[in-house]
């Protein structure tokens, strides 16, 4: 893994993939079509289908494109912490993240980065005046859902919960709880949003238009719904409640001692007992104080 790379604009766009060799190569050239100066940062679980080895031909020909492997499945939640604290460790100003199955339209980068001028957290929304998607039936009526039942919950001003096409000034994620994050599932999503409004940034949103894959397939289990409701009733809980935070401690700047990578984060396994997992590996060891 190759994680030195100079400067080019301070801008990192960030996605996870799994088994996107279709999709991938396409991605990369709309990215920097519309953000050449953009850093592209990849995370790929150990694809099957030869994503990785397609991503590290490209890589080596392109000083702009880091390529991250881990070993297996480690939740797509933890991907995007590991571009969270590379974004801050690497000393990048903004941060990108958007899926790789081209959902998302790289010319809709420019909009969410400029709508950073005035909040600190941007979101690409379907659901806003303006936007749209290409979901119909049961996924239309199940996002739908989730989206509404999460402003309604949480209170918060934003009509987009569970999109990974975000835009964030990366300066102020030092503010936020990563200890609080400790979720590796697609509710992490909306888990941010949560925790960012927490943390007092600014949130702002913009329309997009979501496109339905044309390669590959959905891999949102249907479990991961109901994982999903059950995290929006706790953190519905925590607002109702109106329970204290405490201002995050900085990320630990430590090794994992099992593959050496700087890309961990702190988490709670029980009260009392603070650990580190290692982003890139996923294995775990205890803080030392």
């Amino acid at each position: 893994m190759q994680t030195e790379r100079q400067d080019a604009g301070r801008l990192l766009v960030f996605t996870a993939t799994y088994n996107e060799r279709d999709n991938v190569q396409g991605l990369i050239a709309d990215i920097w079509g519309a953000v050449p100066q953009a850093h592209i940062l990849i995370v790929d679980d150990n694809s099957p289908d030869g994503t990785g080895a397609l991503l590290d031909e490209i890589a080596a020909g392109d000083q702009r494109l880091i390529v991250v492997h881990r070993p297996g499945k480690l939740g797509l939640g933890t991907a995007h912490q590991l571009a969270m604290v590379f974004a801050i460790r690497k000393g990048y100003d903004t941060l990108v993240t958007m899926d790789a199955d081209l959902s998302h339209d790289p010319r809709d980068i420019p909009r969410l980065v400029a709508k950073l001028e005035h909040a600190d957290f941007v979101t690409g929304s379907r659901y806003m005046p303006g936007g749209s998607c290409d979901y119909s039936g049961y996924r239309i009526f199940v996002s739908q859902a989730a989206n509404a039942a999460a402003r309604i919950l949480l209170r918060l001003p934003l009509h987009e919960f569970t999109t990974s096409f975000r835009a964030f000034r990366v300066a102020r994620l030092a503010d936020v709880d990563f200890v609080k994050m400790h979720n590796s599932g697609y509710s992490f999503f909306m888990e941010t949003v949560y925790r960012l409004h927490q943390a007092g940034f600014r949130l702002g949103e913009v329309p997009i238009h979501f496109r339905d894959r044309t390669a590959g397939v959905s891999k949102i289990p249907r479990l991961e719904i109901v994982r999903g409701m059950r995290k929006l009733m706790h953190l519905a809980s925590s607002r109702f409640l109106r329970r204290a935070m405490a201002r995050p401690s900085p990320q630990p700047a430590v090794a994992c001692i099992s593959c050496g990578s700087d890309l961990v984060s702190e988490f709670a396994a029980e009260p009392g007992k603070r650990m580190l997992k290692c982003l890139v590996c996923g294995s775990t060891q205890p803080l030392s104080d």
